[in-house]
């Protein structure tokens, strides 16, 4: 009866280890104003557990007026001589494999992020291979699909 008992405790505990672990990212693409060149990062902070808390950061963190919250950690200097950067955040939820984002390393990984129906990341050896199968989608023009150079790896 014990032996019962300690399985069935045994398989409680390790359910959630057994299931996916999708995790919330804080998806940002930051664009030179009048260039097609983007890069981006995805940062992940342990202490946001699910989707609308990473988009009420978005909402009121970062495109609000609301200060406090210091999820997501990252510093990005917006106008700097003749450069303009435009950010733009999206939350995802997934259980692909991010490696850890390094603001001082190369952004020398090239992705096509398809943000249509989920969320995408096809692996490019060149910024211009990328653009070119952009240009071959019917919807090109969506700012929900662009290419982007980043310092992380995604699988």
């Amino acid at each position: 009866m014990f032996r019962k008992w300690m399985l069935i405790g045994v398989l409680f505990v390790a359910q959630p280890l057994l299931a996916d672990q999708s995790r919330i990212y804080l998806l940002g693409g930051f664009t030179y104003k009048g260039t097609p060149v983007t890069k981006a990062v995805l940062l992940e902070d342990k202490r946001v557990t699910t989707l609308e808390q990473c988009q009420d950061f978005v909402r009121f963190q970062i495109r609000g007026n609301e200060r406090g919250k210091n999820y997501f950690r990252h510093y990005i200097q917006i106008e700097r001589k003749g450069v303009n950067i435009v950010p733009r955040y999206t939350c995802l939820e997934t259980d692909l494999k991010v490696s850890h984002w390094n603001d001082h390393d190369f952004y020398k990984q090239v992705y096509l992020i398809d943000l249509r129906k989920s969320h995408k990341f096809t692996s490019f050896k060149d910024t211009n291979s990328c653009w070119a199968s952009i240009r071959k989608d019917p919807d090109k023009h969506s700012r929900k699909l662009f290419c982007a150079k980043m310092s992380q790896t995604v699988k």
